[in-house]
């Protein structure tokens, strides 16, 4: 990575940084750690609180304590970020999204994990099992020139869930492989805010890894992309504006009230409670509408990722894992944990703890193959399906000089990202015209390409 886009991602890192609140804890936590002890910063999602919950299992096999810093989606990346970009070196493991993995290892920020796994004796590396990870979310976890910069804890796609018993009553059907138009006409008849039901959940809150993660599905769908094969921006495209206009629409029309403050949590909360008719999201979603606590548990159906005029596979692979950074102070009893929390072992340790829907999916092929697994997960063969066949390297109709589908595997993408995500949020819920919008998008993207060293400005 040449210094221009180490910069760039540098100052992105320190804008997005400002706009989260940063306490005290990851300095305690530094200040604190003695040998046998890691720090693991990470985002408080439920896959990740069962990490934590199961850790005491860790330290019980190894005696390595662990220690926690968690906090949401947008304010961990941030908190991550800032510290292994200035090197402050308080954390020993770090929870990453797919899109910044191979940027920080280029950047030196985290280290390499396949020459330590190469390194593993035999018959661990037997136990563990490489080979039995889903090839698309290795590709998402590497850089293209360093290789393997992080685990998945647990992978995910993007598919439709919808209510089956609304779609019966309402004498509908949805298409096994359905357009997003299809899928508007869909949610406008089954739009019904008076009854508690909306057509349609799907994020409308800024955020790279937020609306953009959903966004970016669209756009490939409707033949756009971020920029040509020479790191021109292409937000001036017409595909784009169809894009832009559809999402709008769509989220006008049929999504939630107040749309632009609704992320992951509160739309897969808006589905599991029973408010929507179809949810769009990542795969993982699905094992928490089937949890016992859900009021649409055996009421849901599923399908691919919509198609568009553009192009017909645009599901996404994505989610979250797990990475060594490169200033950690315990580095081998931080290794210790990411094989851990990664293996086979753990799988079966939450199985046993809190059910096989409880499970990090979407890693392992193996967990798709286990009988008790594939009996509480109708979708369990859509999901494999979607990350088997997920156009990673060809996220767009056209060539691309990036890789990552719906997550652009760029430095830019944290800090373009955000700026994009705060565009397409404030236009989904105001009546700005197009015009100004994408002008302001094709700008941002253009100076982001242009600090990246990409093009000249």
């Amino acid at each position: 990575m040449n210094c221009k886009r180490i910069s760039a991602l540098m100052a992105a890192c320190v804008a997005v940084g400002a706009l989260s609140g940063c306490g005290s804890d990851g300095d305690d936590a530094a200040a604190g750690k003695t040998a046998g002890k890691i720090v693991v910063a990470s985002v408080n999602n439920g896959p990740m609180m069962t990490m934590k919950e199961m850790t005491p299992e860790f330290t019980k096999q190894t005696g390595i304590e662990v220690e926690y810093v968690m906090l949401t989606e947008n304010d961990i990346r941030s908190k991550i970020q800032q510290d292994v970009a200035v090197g402050s070196n308080q954390f020993d493991v770090v929870t990453i999204g797919s899109t910044d993995a191979g940027p920080y290892l280029e950047a030196g920020w985290t280290a390499p994990l396949q020459p330590l796994i190469d390194g593993m004796p035999e018959a661990e590396k037997q136990a563990y099992d490489f080979e039995d990870m889903i090839p698309a979310n290795v590709s998402a976890y590497s850089s293209q020139t360093e290789g393997l910069a992080a685990l998945p804890l647990y992978g995910e796609s993007t598919m439709l869930m919808y209510r089956q018993d609304l779609f019966d009553t309402a004498g509908l059907t949805m298409p096994d492989a359905p357009t997003w138009e299809e899928v508007y006409e869909l949610a406008k008849q089954l739009n019904s805010p008076d009854d508690g039901i909306v057509g349609i959940a799907i994020r409308g809150k800024a955020g790279y890894g937020e609306n953009m993660f959903m966004f970016n599905g669209i756009m490939n769908a409707y033949g756009a992309q971020i920029c040509d094969m020479d790191w021109n921006a292409t937000y001036d495209t017409p595909e784009m504006r169809q894009a832009w206009e559809f999402y709008r629409k769509l989220q006008k029309d049929v999504g939630a009230p107040e749309a632009s403050s609704n992320g992951y949590t509160e739309t897969l909360n808006l589905m599991s409670s029973g408010g929507a008719a179809i949810y769009f999201d990542a795969t993982v979603s699905a094992d928490v509408l089937e949890a016992d606590d859900s009021a649409v548990k055996g009421k849901m159906s599923y399908a691919i990722a919509p198609s568009g005029p553009g192009k017909d596979n645009t599901q996404a692979v994505g989610g979250w894992g797990i990475a060594l950074t490169s200033g950690a102070k315990n580095k081998d009893d931080a290794f210790e944990f990411i094989k851990w929390v990664t293996s086979k072992d753990y799988v079966k340790l939450v199985a046993d703890a809190r059910g096989w829907l409880s499970v990090p999916s979407g890693a392992r092929e193996s967990t798709y193959r286990t009988p008790e697994y594939r009996a509480l997960a109708p979708y369990a063969d859509l999901v494999l399906e979607s990350l088997q066949t997920v156009e990673f390297d060809h996220p767009a109709v056209r060539d691309t000089p990036y890789v990552g589908n719906t997550l652009p595997n760029i430095p830019e993408w944290s800090g373009l990202g955000e700026r994009l995500g705060s565009l397409l949020a404030d236009y989904i819920s105001s009546d700005a015209s197009t015009d100004a919008v994408l002008k302001s998008a094709q700008e941002a993207a253009t100076q982001a390409f242009v600090d990246g060293g990409r093009v000249k400005g």
